[in-house]
């Protein structure tokens, strides 16, 4: 798995303008509502800036969160501390991580699964949840689809401009390895002109029964729903939220 949004960390936030991480949580806040009501610790693997952590600790959960790329928690830290709000974050990769507790719920959320770039990378991580779930406790994670990777983003380039930056993003789809791969050039001001940064980028489409496969002797599938909408998963879903119970 590699170290991606190193150097766009501090523009992130403003990349992700169109996520509706409001809805996201009242969904979220829902399923384990449902599913785990007694639910109190959490854990978000690829935390990133730390947005649904955040939110999730304004709830009244014990948060905790964790990535791979330093300068993201970097900001998550800052952002927590001017919320207000207490949460550990861990800098490691969620393939091996190891925090030493155990939770009601772990989350990865905003495609984050999509950054593990084979099963036996799927399979560690998943091994890795099972150990720190508490017996039923719910493992939820989203996973951009084949239709999204393939289809709506792969081949194409995009680009877009912001007062104080711009980026571009370079797509190429490879379908016999299901793989996604793209370049991010970032133009940021630095006083009189602007600074070019670049991110090489991978993510790898998962189809439902791969992930079946891999998750059947661990854990109870408990929904799989669209994951903008989180209504019915439909043949053009560009994204999949699954909704697993720990068997323990």
């Amino acid at each position: 798995m590699n170290n991606p949004y190193s150097k766009f960390a501090n523009v992130y936030d403003i990349m992700q303008y169109d996520v509706d991480y409001d809805f996201w949580h009242e969904q979220i806040l829902k399923l384990i509502a449902v599913s785990r009501p007694e639910s109190k610790r959490v854990l978000e693997l690829a935390c990133g800036t730390g947005t649904m952590a955040i939110s999730l600790s304004k709830s009244g959960f014990i948060t905790e969160g964790l990535d791979l790329s330093e300068d993201m928690l970097a900001i998550a830290s800052s952002k927590a501390s001017l919320e207000k709000q207490k949460i550990k974050f861990y800098n490691q990769n969620m393939i091996d991580f190891e925090t030493r507790k155990q939770y009601d719920v772990i989350l990865c959320l905003c495609d984050g699964m999509n950054y593990l770039n084979d099963e036996e990378q799927f399979l560690s991580t998943v091994n890795q949840v099972k150990k720190h779930l508490l017996p039923g406790g719910l493992f939820i994670f989203d996973l951009s689809t084949n239709y999204k990777l393939s289809q709506v983003i792969g081949n194409s380039t995009f680009a877009e401009t912001f007062e104080h930056s711009a980026y571009i993003w370079e797509n190429e789809y490879d379908e016999e390895s299901n793989q996604l791969n793209f370049l991010l050039t970032l133009f940021v001001e630095d006083g009189s002109t602007y600074k070019r940064l670049e991110e090489y980028h991978q993510q790898r489409a998962y189809r439902v029964e791969e992930v079946k496969k891999i998750i059947e002797a661990d854990f109870d599938l408990l929904e799989l729903v669209d994951g903008d909408s989180f209504e019915a998963l439909e043949e053009f879903s560009q994204r999949m939220c699954f909704v697993l119970k720990h068997i323990g």
